[in-house]
């Protein structure tokens, strides 16, 4: 296995590419210095050997550590390429790995924000425009949905629900059958301590009041993936704000306002969040709890 390794000398970041060899003498494996590649932030692509280029975790490093900006963006969008490939092709064990390498950098928002969230737009723009069939689009996004599936396992198996401060409910407007996205936000949720309630996709408002009176959640998130389906989601508003007398915090947001970013409605009293990153998701969820 060949990656980088950084390291810190009187606070400027050194990078050297190494490679684990197992010795079988000692039983164990070793670090053995490939080649060393200087100041981290002075590193580019051609600074590795061209076997290893390719490497998910090389890529991740560099456009990680480097101060050219327009590399970074070129290496960005070689992962991006990598993990719509690995959507196609069904492959959740590439994206895991992926995940793995690119969010011990950079972290689980902008996984989601910079890689898994593009190329499932692609894929549906690819879809609409009938260059992609509807049994592929469906394979690559419940591929997506596994994927989210074992990141929130392994978040929820590292914390402690019994320390969570806080309950929240996720769910959609009656009619929408798009969940992926809600399961993306649970994980988010999960990793800032939040006890989860994520009971998407389409589910009648009344049983959604129901639940939400039962459980008296701290924040209630809705996502929207259809334009047609947020006159339903208004309606799913109004009926959570005349049961609590507005004292309950609503977040709205979803791929159904990406085109609609003068979208106003004074009568929703809630945080409405128009074609917003993951990572503004979490800053507003944040200001909306207090």
């Amino acid at each position: 296995m060949v990656y980088i390794r950084n390291k810190k000398v009187k606070g400027i970041d050194y990078a050297y590419l190494v490679q684990s060899v197992w010795d079988p003498k000692r039983n164990t494996s070793r670090q053995s210095t490939i080649k060393y590649l200087g100041k981290a932030s002075e590193v580019t692509i051609d600074d590795i050997p061209k076997e290893y280029r390719d490497d998910t975790k090389i890529l991740a490093f560099v456009s990680a550590f480097s101060s050219y900006q327009e590399e970074r963006k070129e290496l960005i969008s070689r992962i991006q390429e990598e993990v719509f490939k690995l959507l196609n092709d069904c492959n959740v064990k590439g994206l895991v790995d992926i995940y793995e390498k690119y969010s011990r950098l950079f972290g689980l928002t902008d996984f989601y924000d910079k890689l898994l969230k593009p190329a499932m737009y692609r894929i549906g723009d690819l879809w609409q425009k009938g260059q992609l069939d509807v049994a592929t689009e469906h394979a690559s996004t419940n591929t997506a949905l596994g994927l989210v599936k074992i990141i929130n396992e392994r978040i929820t198996a590292r914390t402690n629900e019994s320390f969570s401060r806080y309950k929240s409910v996720i769910c959609t407007p009656d009619g929408e059958l798009h969940g992926l996205a809600c399961n993306m936000i649970e994980s988010l949720l999960l990793s800032k301590g939040f006890k989860v309630y994520n009971i998407s996709t389409s589910i009648p408002s009344d049983f959604i009041i129901d639940y939400i009176r039962d459980l008296q959640p701290d924040i209630v998130l809705v996502s929207i993936t259809l334009v047609e389906n947020i006159k339903s989601a208004e309606r799913l508003i109004h009926q959570i704000h005349a049961k609590y007398n507005n004292k309950l915090p609503v977040v709205v947001g979803g791929s159904a306002f990406n085109n609609m970013k003068q979208y106003q409605n004074n009568t929703i009293n809630a945080f409405i969040i128009n074609d917003a990153s993951f990572g503004d998701l979490m800053k507003l969820v944040k200001v909306s709890m207090q």
